[in-house]
Order: C-alpha cells, then sequence, then structure tokens
C-alpha cells in the first residue's frame, strides 16, 4: 500500500487531488491542512484509506510529528496562503510559506519519501517579458510575496534533488477554477508518476 500525504488538502485542487487518490484502495490518503481557507466539505468521504490531519505545516512540531509518524512514500506539497486579496493583505503570512516548504522537503528527504510533488504557480513569471513565454527562456520576474514563495519553492526543490537526490515534480497552475469535474481530468492525467 502506498502511503501519500497532501499538505492543503481541504482546497480546491488538494480536495479533488484526495479524492482521486482515495478511490484506488491500494493507497491510504493523509490529507493535512490548518482550515485556514481550507473546507471540511471538501475533503473525501471518510474511508479505511482515508485519514484528515489538522496541521499547519509551518509548524515544525504539527507537520514533524505526522510525517515521522506515516512515513510516506509520496507527498503533494500544496498547503499555502491563497488569495489574491488575502496575499497582498497579509504579504508576512504569505512569507512564512517558506518554512513550510523547508519543512516538508527536510522531513522527506529523511523519511523516505520517495516523490515531492509541488503546487507552484504561473506567478512566479511576473509581467511578460516576452510572448509568447517559453518556460525554458522566459526569466522569473516574480515581485509579489505570494510569487516569490513559489520562486524559492521551486528553488528548494531543484538543490533537493541535486544535493540529496529527493525526486520531484513541480505543477505551475495557471487560474484554476472552474467544476470539481475539470480538475479530476487534469489529475488523472499526471497521477501516472505514482
Amino acid at each position: 500500500m502506498k502511503k501519500i500525504l497532501v499538505t492543503g488538502g481541504a482546497g480546491f485542487i488538494g480536495s479533488a487531488l484526495a479524492e482521486k487518490l482515495t478511490e484506488n484502495k491500494e493507497n491510504f490518503v493523509v490529507v493535512v491542512d490548518d482550515l485556514t481557507t481550507g473546507e471540511l466539505g471538501k475533503l473525501p468521504k471518510p474511508a479505511e484509506n482515508f485519514r484528515f490531519i489538522k496541521c499547519d505545516v509551518n509548524d515544525y512540531n504539527d507537520i514533524s510529528e505526522i510525517m515521522l509518524s506515516f512515513q510516506f512514500d509520496y507527498v503533494f506539497h500544496y498547503a499555502a496562503v491563497v488569495g489574491v486579496k488575502r496575499t497582498q493583505k497579509y504579504p508576512v503570512k504569505v512569507l512564512r510559506d517558506i518554512e513550510g516548504i523547508k519543512h516538508i522537503l527536510s522531513l522527506s528527504k529523511n523519511t523516505g519519501v520517495k516523490r515531492v510533488f509541488f503546487s507552484s504557480s504561473s506567478e512566479i513569471y511576473g509581467e511578460p517579458v516576452e510572448i509568447p513565454q517559453n518556460v525554458y527562456t522566459t526569466p522569473l520576474n516574480s515581485r509579489l510575496p505570494y510569487a516569490i514563495v513559489k520562486n524559492v519553492g521551486e528553488a528548494f526543490l531543484r538543490s533537493y534533488y541535486k544535493e540529496y537526490g529527493l525526486e520531484y515534480t513541480i505543477f505551475r497552475f495557471f487560474n484554476t477554477y472552474g467544476p470539481k469535474q475539470s480538475v479530476d481530468f487534469v489529475i488523472s492525467k499526471f497521477l501516472t508518476d505514482i
């Protein structure tokens, strides 16, 4: 049985991901969320292969107890302060998400996680300097704290891979919205990595 952690799993994308993962009875899925913006009503239905734990990943004691107890195979790190107005009103709170990224990566490295999946954002590109934008040549010129955190997160992932061999996948989401079914389709496409 694969043990999978989804941080921020009571949010829009995280909850759809958790629900899709629990459909496979060979997966044991643990969702953590501090419920700042996530909602319990979005979580998958209770099942033997699913567990929800209220947790702030930016608090090392909270997340370390969970990761050390379960020894996950895979981690989907989707926890973050989100929402344009919220991220602009609370920039310091946004920057605290860097701590959560560091906690997740350090604990993943030390507990045998095979791969970390990271929720980044198109915001890391900032204002376009070339059109069309190209993932390999467009310079990253993020100025907002939210975008800076995502950019720093990507740098941490690349560094943990280079130094420790921790495998990763980065998703740069672009304005996710719509019915849950559209998210389910996208999720089905990338679950081949696990």
